[in-house]
Parts: structure tokens; sequence; C-alpha cells
């Protein structure tokens, strides 16, 4: 298997999973054995250029968020394409934040696999692991119920792909338990290469925090904005912190960040960085003495919390849901606090910021354990998997004593680092 498609938002568009993409096709091309990829991409509106990529490397920008016919460009575009094998990189919203198009984009991976060639789905997050009214249909208790059971018909009817890998073992359950699934692996997150950036010890940096994300419905920010604000009265102007806010609108809540944004333009150290391109994500986080992450609910493993692992900013995240299993699962630390609790968030601001030593061995722990599980470890896992699905040996994996591939087992055996 020399051609492979992979199916994802890719930057400089900002759909969901855009940065994963870019890190794992980066991933890909690095391979002896791959000679060429094959990007489906997102379609976007703005202005800047493709970015510098490998040779290797062939981005075709065929759909739109919210466009009922996303699948139908999608395996037009694979048809084309000529690739040996596709994975999907998606999670639950990745073709639209209404329930139809977001559907229909879900089912071109089965619709791949039986039309078109060997399929696999990286899957970042299950309905059955979010907690919906804390989402856009929060007080829309109708709506909820459909789309749980939407969901049931979405989720078994992608499970006819070759095979669905996800991020934590708590969706693998779901998946063995409740959909009986046989062709489903726990591979986790990977962690992206942090190139050539240098990393500056906490003690270095300046009294800034950051936060990252799609922002309005259960990642808010006003709870960390009081937090900043109320820790600044008791502080001189040379102690003041400063709070950098990266990101975009949820897709859900237009309007949200200009709203706070208006709301906060008198303190300055309030600052709304927007979007954050893939260029700016080290200075971004090498810039800060702490990343916050003060979710209502958790929906997958946290992107962005990798991200500022690699790059030795600490973090500090509420000890619930999905955070839980990472904490527990990858052995990531970090600061933590009671959910939705202001008061138990500012303590964890003051203690890294009066704490520079544990602050540091957070980073220095979180740094380790995400050079152990890279995205070129994540790609040669995927790799294989397809070309298992290609050669027709994967019921070999099906009836596996140990269904949950945990990196270092496959068979009972390590995996090979050339896949």
């Amino acid at each position: 298997m020399k051609t492979i498609a992979i199916v994802t938002a890719f930057p400089p568009g900002t759909g969901s999973l855009n940065e994963y993409g870019f890190h794992l096709v980066n991933a890909f091309a690095a391979r002896d054995d791959i000679d060429k990829i094959i990007v489906i991409a997102d379609q976007y509106n703005g202005e800047a250029p493709e970015l510098p990529l490998d040779s290797k490397i062939h981005i075709k920008r065929v759909w739109r968020f919210n466009d009922l016919l996303a699948g139908a460009h999608i395996l037009n575009a694979l048809k084309s394409s000529k690739a040996e094998g596709v994975l999907f990189n998606v999670q639950t919203a990745s073709f639209g934040d209404s329930e139809i198009p977001a559907a229909l984009g879900l089912l071109t991976c089965a619709a791949a696999q039986k039309l078109l060639m060997p399929s696999g789905v990286i899957m970042h997050n299950l309905v059955e692991g979010v907690d919906l009214s804390k989402t856009n249909l929060a007080k829309k208790p109708i709506r909820q119920k459909l789309v749980n059971a939407a969901s049931y018909f979405v989720t078994k009817t992608m499970l006819m792909s070759g095979f669905m890998t996800v991020t934590l073992d708590s969706f693998w359950e779901i998946l063995k338990q409740k959909y009986k699934a046989a062709n489903t692996f726990m591979v986790p997150h990977g962690s992206f290469s942090s190139g050539e950036t240098t990393v500056p010890a906490l003690k270095q940096r300046a009294r800034i925090i950051v936060t990252m994300g799609k922002f309005g419905t259960y990642k808010r920010l006003e709870r960390t904005i009081n937090a900043v604000q109320n820790l600044n009265k008791d502080l001189k102007p040379s102690q003041k912190i400063k709070l950098v806010i990266g990101g975009s609108d949820h897709p859900a809540t237009p309007g949200y960040l200009q709203s706070l944004k208006n709301d906060h333009q008198s303190d300055k150290n309030i600052v709304f960085h927007g979007y954050v391109a893939e260029e700016d994500v080290a200075q971004f986080f090498t810039q800060a003495r702490l990343a916050i992450f003060d979710y209502d609910s958790t929906t997958g493993s946290s992107g962005v919390l990798h991200q500022a692992a690699i790059y030795g900013t600490p973090a500090a995240y509420p000890m619930m849901g999905d955070f839980i299993d990472v904490t527990e699962r990858e052995g990531l630390t970090g600061f933590n606090f009671k959910p939705l609790d202001q008061s138990d968030l500012e303590a964890s601001i003051k203690e890294c910021l009066d704490n520079l030593e544990t602050g540091q061995a957070h980073a220095d722990n979180n740094s380790l354990v995400s050079k152990g599980v890279t995205m070129d470890t994540v790609a040669s896992i995927q790799l294989q998997l397809l070309r298992k699905v290609k050669a027709g040996r994967f019921n070999q994996l099906r009836q596996a004593k140990n269904a949950a591939l945990r990196v270092r087992e496959v068979y009972g055996s390590p995996i090979s680092a050339d896949g």
C-alpha cells in the first residue's frame, strides 16, 4: 500500500481536527513506504495560501461544513484519487453542526468501504460520551432524544467500515458493550511534533496563561476571565496575570467571542488572539506558564491538552469525564480543580504561578509522556490496520485475545516501528 487518502479538515481551514489532520498527514509523509497521500479536505473562505507541504502530499478541497452533498463530493474525489485505502479523521460534528449533514457526512466512511476501497475511521468522540445538556442542544430535550437515537444508527453504520479506532478507553468500552463491535481498537491520541521549537523553562516565561478552543457551548470563558480578574485585583501592576484566548466561536454560537471582547475591551490583561494558525501554535504555548481547560463537560481526548504538553506548558483542568481518562490512561498530570468551581480554578492558577517547581514538574512529565506516543506511532498503527483490511486478514484482529489495541500489543507482541 503505497498511496493512501485521508479525509480530514485541514489547515489553513479552521474546521474541527484540522491540527490533528495536519500532523497525521505529515507523519505518513515521513514514512519511506508511502509514496503519495491524497488529502480530501474541507473548503474554506479565507485568503491564506496552502501550507508548504512535503511533495508526497496532494490537497483536494472538495467538501464544505453543513453541506448535504459533502459525502458525495468525498466519494467522487476518492474514486478519482486511485488511492489503495482511506482513513477518515473525524468526530461527530466534523461535517456539520446540524444533524442531517453531520450524519450524512459520517455515513461516507462505510460507503467508501463498500463501494471503493479499504477504509478506516479515527473517531475522536461518540455521542454516548457527550453530555448533550451542556452542548448547543441544551434545553432541547426532544432534539437530544432524536440525536441519541440517530447516533446509534450512524455509529452502527460507520462500524461497517474496515475498522474504527478511538482515543479513549471509555469510548472503546461503549463500542464493545453497546455495539458489540469486533473491529474497534483503542489507539491513544498521540502527540504532535514540536519540530525545531525551543521550549523555555517556566521561570523564563512571563505571567501569561492561555486557553484555546472553539468556544460558546461546553467550552465557555466567563469563569476563566472572572478568575483572572479576581486574582489581578490584589496584584501589583508588575505581577498582573495576562490571559490570552486563542481560537474561534463554536459554529453553534456565532458572535460569542466578539461579545466577550466587547465586554472586556477596557481590560488590557484579557487578550483575544483569535484563530491560532499552525505556524503560530508553538509560540502561543511557549509564551505561557499555564494552559487553562475550563469545560462544562468533555467530548473526547483533547488535542489542545496534548499540544500544551509537547510545548512544556502545564495545564489546569477539572477532574471529570475524559480528563480523568487521559490522566489515568496516558499519565498526563496537571493542576486540577473542581468542575464549574471558579474559586477552585483561581486556586489552581495561583498554585501554578506561585510554585514554578511544581509547574515545571508537570511540564517535564507531560513532555516525556508525549514523546512516548508520537504521531509517527499512531500513523504506523493505522497503516497496519488498513493493510490488514486490504489483505482480507482482518478476522485475525477481530479474534485477538486483547481486542483493544494498546500501542504495545497486537496479538500479544510488540508493534514494529516500521508497521
